[in-house]
């Protein structure tokens, strides 16, 4: 990419992720308890852990792979199949993550570190995997994209989780989605710079 490139493409890549990973977890953290809470009368906590785990980490998916895949589309990257696997990865992810992170602790006495940590791995490692093995055609060292997502979903949560609160929850959400969108960016502008991958924006 040339240096105009480089600048327009992360652009592009931080204000699509920001805006769907805004809107896609707002959306996660409305509806999972609401469908957990059924769910946990019905069948129990390890079931309720399951179905809030995979609300939360597919529709985290989804934020985060729509806009990647809005960005990504002009290197060739199919965006069904992206958007797919991001987000069955974040789903299967996230609800063993949740299963684990409920056995250890008190649904509502979760530390907000461990939480953060639980999500960074639970939902970015999957998703860097996927994601690495179809950025593997286009660009160069594909493998460093997994560090790079879980990095991103870490440092977005652990920044973002402890601004949550009482009428704090979209500078909390906006928080997360911003870091991790800048994160990821710079990462896959790293990547591609390092590589022979051209992008044409």
């Amino acid at each position: 990419m040339t240096k105009l490139n480089k600048g327009t493409f992360l652009v592009q890549w931080v204000t699509a992720v920001t805006i769907t990973m805004i809107l896609a977890t707002m959306g996660a953290f409305i509806s999972m308890w609401s469908v957990g809470e059924a769910v946990q009368a019905a069948w129990g906590d390890v079931a309720m852990a399951l179905v809030v785990g995979a609300i939360f980490g597919g529709l985290l998916g989804l934020g985060f792979g729509i806009g990647q895949a809005f960005v990504l589309r002009h290197i060739g990257i199919p965006l069904m199949r992206w958007l797919g696997q991001t987000v069955l990865a974040g789903a299967v992810g996230a609800a063993l993550g949740f299963t684990l992170i409920f056995s250890m602790f008190d649904a509502d006495n979760i530390p907000e570190i461990a939480a953060g940590v639980m999500i960074a791995l639970s939902v970015g490692l999957p998703i860097g995997l996927v994601q690495r093995q179809m950025l593997k055609p286009y660009v160069a060292q594909a493998q460093l994209w997994v560090p790079i997502s879980i990095v991103a979903f870490l440092i977005g949560f652990a920044v973002g989780l402890p601004m949550s609160g009482e009428g704090r929850e979209w500078l909390s959400i906006g928080a997360v989605a911003l870091l991790t969108a800048v994160i990821s960016g710079v990462g896959m502008v790293w990547l591609m710079k390092s590589g022979e991958t051209a992008v044409a924006v």
